[in-house]
This record gives structure tokens, sequence and C-alpha cells, in this order.
């Protein structure tokens, strides 16, 4: 499998701190600014910069100028770039109690200055993703979404209460439209068979009742990968379930496995599945998988920990007791960047090897993709009843 990202430059930033620039490791070449974008959620505001080709870029932060009556700002310095007339005439209009503007300008020949006025120093992640080219900045706090101008926002509104006792969940099917995921040697495709298996949670999950099901993605569309867990986010979704097939060089690997966020990886084989995943070398990961933000992982680590267990064995034992063995890979943690930015309980699950000739063969039987669902709904109810009955009694 491969998501779509090929460079990752986080920063973590803390007042205390001195800035410090740190630089991509994508090659310089003439791109263009086409594009300023951002969400709201209720704990980050994301700024994505869209560009018509990779670029060299430097992320910095300069403090507040009381004496210049300047806000402290992040700045983006991209080289080789040049911007569009009406991005350098209209600068975005934020004003959400955590950012006020992004503007653009030509900062001197040849590079282009994207700044992002704030109202307070934050803590900000920024990394770039291709196909299509941009610059993704995530600037950490809690925003005043009632502040943010209606035209300016590409936020959803405010969502709606989940039902009464229950829980919204947010079934993220991997890959789709123009990226296939991981395709086996016969030519079957990930992303059709992680969508058949969310359309089958989400069926099982409504018809329990007590639970608000939405997906990322419910056709064979390509849905941007910064987007999946804003997704999540702006529906207000307590619980996050990326779905993935695995794939290994090796034909012989077989099994189950469930991944949370971290900034390092379990094993080797993880590190080169969350290199795939991310779309980059295992050195290119190594370089950069210690700087991925934690200040979104820690708090939510336990409670991710618990689903991705949870799901891990309730899809080893339904299959082991319907369709025979299966190998269980057990709980493993992993930089996978779909899900930085997720809500408090995240999970991604690998549930079969596509490259395998038995579980390929699996893969194809509908009642083998219902097991799968009925581990992970079986996973998500009680871990949810867990989870009432704990804030109940606090």
């Amino acid at each position: 499998m491969r998501l779509l990202t090929r460079h990752l430059l986080a920063v973590l930033l803390a007042a205390s701190l001195p800035s410090t620039a740190f630089v991509s490791s994508a090659s310089a070449g003439p791109v263009r600014v086409s594009g300023i974008r951002f969400w709201t959620s209720d704990e980050y505001t994301r700024v994505a910069v869209d560009l018509s080709g990779e670029a060299r870029y430097t992320a910095n932060v300069l403090p507040a100028d009381p004496a210049a009556k300047l806000p402290p700002r992040i700045f983006i310095d991209i080289d080789g770039a040049d911007v569009k007339e009406d991005i350098l005439r209209r600068p975005v209009e934020v004003r959400n109690g955590l950012l006020r503007v992004v503007r653009a300008g030509r900062f001197r020949k040849g590079v282009v200055r994207v700044v992002i006025d704030l109202e307070r120093e934050s803590g900000y992640s920024a990394y770039d993703l291709s196909d299509p080219c941009r610059i993704i900045v995530d600037i950490h706090g809690n925003a005043a979404r009632s502040e943010a101008p209606a035209s300016a926002t590409a936020s959803a509104p405010a969502p709606a209460p989940a039902p009464r006792g229950g829980i919204r969940v947010m079934i993220d099917p991997g890959h789709g439209g123009k990226d296939p995921g991981a395709i086996s040697p016969s030519g079957l495709k990930e992303k059709d068979v992680v969508l058949a298996i969310g359309r089958l949670v989400r069926e099982k999950l409504e018809r329990l009742g007590g639970f608000d099901v939405r997906m990322t993605r419910d056709s064979d569309v390509f849905v941007p990968l910064e987007n999946r867990t804003l997704m999540a986010n702006e529906a207000g979704a307590g619980i996050f379930v990326s779905l993935h097939i695995n794939a290994s060089r090796n034909r012989r690997t077989e099994g189950v496995s469930t991944y949370v966020l971290s900034r390092g990886a379990s094993d080797r084989e993880t590190l080169e599945l969350a290199a795939r995943e991310n779309g980059v070398s295992v050195r290119k990961l190594s370089d950069v998988k210690h700087i991925i933000d934690d200040m979104t992982t820690n708090p939510r680590k336990n409670e991710s920990l618990k689903l991705a267990k949870t799901v891990n064995d309730a899809i080893v034992r339904n299959v082991s007791h319907r369709h025979g063995r299966v190998q269980d890979l057990g709980l493993k943690q992993a930089p996978f960047y779909v899900l930085v930015g997720a809500p408090k309980t995240a999970v991604l699950v690998e549930s079969s090897f596509i490259s395998n000739r038995r579980e390929e063969a699996r893969l194809r039987d509908p009642a083998y993709l219902e097991t799968i669902a009925d581990g992970v709904v079986e996973a998500i109810r009680y871990y949810g009843r867990k989870s009432a009955t704990v804030r109940a009694g606090a």
C-alpha cells in the first residue's frame, strides 16, 4: 500500500523555545502558489498552501512585536516560486480566535513567503503532500468557530450532537479513486475491498442503534490525505477507524494487525509498512518520524491503544472461528500520517495481506469481508459501551 505523502516536515513549537528553521528535502524547481485554504476543528486549524509542483521550503516563526503592533506569525518561505496575483491582493481572512489572516507575498526574487498571523503563540506542524502538491500547516489550539466569517472558512458547520447515549464514528476506507492502494497479483485492489468492508461496518452499526456513522468516502473517489481526519473532526466523531489491507514482498506473509499513531515504529517490518503507507523510503521515514507532532498524540494514545487491541482481538477471533487459522500480528505503533490530527480515539486496521495467495482468495469472499466487519463492529460496540460506563461513573 501507499499513501500519497512523499515528504514530511513537522515543527514542534513552544513559546519558550527559540525560533528554528526547518527545510524540506524536496528538490527545488519553478512552482506556483495557486491557492490557500483552511479548515477549523475544535482542536486545531489546518492551512493548505496549494502548489503547482514540489518545492523546497522553510518553516519558521516570529514572535509578536508589540512596538510594531505585529502579532506572532508562522511563515513558510517557498524557494523557486511565484504566486498568483489574486492571492497577493486578497489575504485569506480566518479570524477564528486562533488565526487572524493568511497572506502571501514575493519576499525576494524567486521566494514566496506565506505568513499566518496568529492571535496568540501556538504550537504547529508543517509538512508537504503530493499528488497534488501542497504544504499543510496545522496550528494547535482551540478556535472560536463563531468568530470565523462563513464566506472565508472551509470549515463545516458545527456538527449536530450524537444520538443520546451514543457515539459518532468515522469509518475511513483507505485510498480510492486514482489511488488504488495495494494490488494483488491477480488485480484485486485494496481500495475496493476496504470500501466494501466500510459499508458493512456502517450498516451493522446503524442496525445496532446508538451510533451515528459517517464515512470519509462511500464511492470510488479520491480523498486527499489531509481531508480524512478533518472530516472526522468537523463531524465531531469520537472514534476514527481507517481500514486498510496489507501487502508484503514476501508472499508468505499473512495476518491481522492494528496500529496507533506513534513517533516510532514497533519493529522493522512496521517501519517498512509505514514508509509504504506514507509514500517515502525507509531512510526518509527514519529521518522524519521522530518529529511527528506528539502534541496531538500523547493525550489520546491510551484510548487509541484500548480500541486498537479490542479491534485486533475481535477480528482475529471472528476469522479464526468462521474461516480457520489466521496469524495474529498484534497491536503495533507506527508513524502513519493519515492518523495525524485524528480525533481522540483513532486506529488503523490492516486486516489481511492482499499479496498472500490464501488471504487474497479470502478477500474475494463476501462472507470473509463480513467477518472482518463484524470484528470491527464488535470492538466499537464494546469500546463504546465501556467508555460510556467510565464517563458515567466519573
